[in-house]
């Protein structure tokens, strides 16, 4: 996915600019929710702290949750591999939050993705905003904070997704991988009562999960509003309404404890126009919702 001129502040890019970047930096910092061992990322990073980068990663520990044992285990697994190459490796955002931000940044350039630094099939958001690169760092060193159209917690990322729904046009398109309770739940039914074309697009695990009966009933309670639902194999995390959009990785869930996590608040045609078109192709793939 790009979109957006070379030299803009924002663009759309490629995974393949991430890792291209990456292999030629002197200073790269970045966080995860989790990487696949020895997967492409952690190869990139190891590579480059073999030939000198100074290389430091945050990622998500999993300490003391026993419902996460095995990423837990990766988390280590990863820590012991980034270490023996020279990185250096923090489990846990600091100050009690839990790590979701995927982002770096890689000498002058921030990088936000919505996934886990896959080689393809991510929504990636480059950045040379001084203020944007300097918010996304502190992010990664487990001091959140808002910089402008960019926040760095999931609580205030959700704000602007919603925030973007309410103030949008008449159509406001939707998309996350899970769905729950919270401020863009109630900035939905809000829209589609007062008779706004509200579509919503979640991924599938929601129909096939049993632990998300209760995100099932809330997918009954929004059709009922008058909400257009589907549910598909995609995992971005946007929305756009008018001329105004939201791209991040946090999810539309609850947002009550403390986790680092990201939002953009879009109003640039091009961007729009890209996660419009995102949005399209992954809705005519996706099937009806039928709870």
């Amino acid at each position: 996915m790009t979109s957006g001129a070379p030299g803009a502040p924002i663009r759309f890019v490629a995974p393949s600019e991430v890792f291209g970047r990456i292999a030629e930096a002197s200073r790269i910092a970045l966080s995860a929710y989790t990487l696949e061992p020895r997967g492409e990322m952690v190869r990139a990073l190891d590579a480059a702290a073999d030939r000198g980068a100074r290389v430091a990663v945050t990622l998500e520990g999993f300490a003391g949750r026993s419902d996460a044992r095995d990423l837990r285990r990766v988390a280590l697994e990863n820590a012991h591999d980034l270490r023996a190459h020279g990185v250096r490796v923090r489990l846990g955002a600091g100050s009690g939050a839990e790590v979701h931000l995927k982002a770096a940044v890689v000498d002058g350039t921030a990088f936000l993705d919505d996934r886990n630094w896959a080689a393809c099939g991510e929504t990636i958001v480059a950045t040379t905003d001084m203020a944007d690169v300097a918010a996304v760092r502190d992010a990664i060193d487990g001091r959140p904070r808002d910089a402008g159209s960019l926040a760095t917690d999931k609580r205030s990322a959700l704000e602007r997704e919603a925030e973007a729904i309410r103030r949008g046009g008449d159509h406001v398109d939707l998309e996350t991988e899970s769905f729950g309770p919270g401020i863009v739940a109630t900035a939905l039914r809000e829209r589609a009562a007062g008779g706004a074309h509200v579509r919503l697009l979640v991924n599938d695990h929601i129909a096939s999960e049993r632990r998300a009966r209760g995100e099932r009933a809330l997918l009954r309670e929004l059709a009922h509003a008058g909400v257009e639902v589907r549910v598909s194999t995609a995992s971005e995390k946007l929305c756009v309404a008018g001329d105004r959009g939201w791209v991040g990785s946090a999810n539309a869930t609850f947002a009550g404890d403390q986790m680092t996590d990201w939002g953009l608040t879009v109003d640039e045609p091009a961007l729009l126009g890209t996660l419009a078109t995102t949005f399209e192709r992954n809705w005519t793939a996706a099937r009806p919702w039928r709870g």
